[in-house]
């Protein structure tokens, strides 16, 4: 099969597979936002020195990598779209914290706690699971490729979007009067933070997506079909012969 064939063959394809590069896109988004700017806000927004700033990150990476294997599992187990709502629900709350926290024990959970538990799950391949049950041998390669694009653009666009921010934004001072809910939300709000802000607006709308549109189903071709699919299939016509 030339090149053009297997493009019509992608094309034929569930509108689906648009909606996973879409998700693919937003997510990219969601993790090279934060990758970007997660040493400065720790470093400005709390005083941490370099030196704990690398620990407190070179934890928060052992932790990930711990939650990202759980989460292989979890994928496995119960399908990409439950894990993806229960991911985003949990970096959902991990990201708020990281806009109005102001104490190290509200960073401490943020980064220990609900991002291993909602980001790492997010960063384990998920949507390209799913866009693996969504094609055949022939069309996944250029899904695939269209894939890691989108997700390079995505990074392009967190770079455009830091950088643009950081020169052009100011630093919000919002002052909403005493009691708790000025503990809360009041203070400074510098362009770190509202970039956060940024990439949680991304997250709410990626849970919107995932929420409305997203399930779990499989495309067979049976002129196209998987290794495992054709082994089965041998092994049922071995039966019968």
């Amino acid at each position: 099969m030339n090149a053009t064939e297997s493009i019509h063959r992608f094309l034929l394809l569930p509108s689906h597979v648009i909606l996973i590069l879409l998700l693919e896109f937003l997510n990219s988004f969601r993790s090279f936002g934060l990758r970007f700017v997660l040493y400065n806000y720790i470093t400005n927004e709390y005083g941490i020195s370099d030196t704990q700033a690398g620990a407190i990150l070179g934890i928060k990476s052992l932790v990930d990598i711990g939650f990202g294997l759980s989460g292989s599992i979890l994928v496995d187990m119960v399908g990409v779209r439950r894990v993806s709502l229960a991911a985003l629900s949990v970096a959902l709350v991990g990201r708020m914290l990281l806009i109005f926290g102001r104490s190290t024990s509200i960073l401490y959970a943020a980064l220990f706690l609900f991002s291993p538990c909602g980001d790492a799950l997010l960063s384990v391949g998920l949507y390209r699971v799913a866009l693996k049950k969504l094609t055949t041998p022939l069309t996944r390669p250029l899904a695939f490729g269209l894939s890691y694009a989108v997700s390079n653009m995505a990074g392009a666009c967190v770079a455009v979007v830091v950088d643009r921010m950081r020169k052009t934004v100011e630093d919000v001072h919002v002052d909403v009067g005493s009691g708790y809910f000025m503990d809360v939300v009041g203070g400074v709000y510098t362009p770190v933070r509202q970039f956060i802000a940024v990439t949680w607006v991304v997250l709410f709308l990626t849970f919107i997506i995932a929420y409305c549109f997203l399930e779990d189903f499989s495309v067979i071709d049976p002129e196209d079909l998987d290794e495992e699919y054709r082994n089965q299939g041998e092994s049922i016509k071995g039966i019968v012969d």
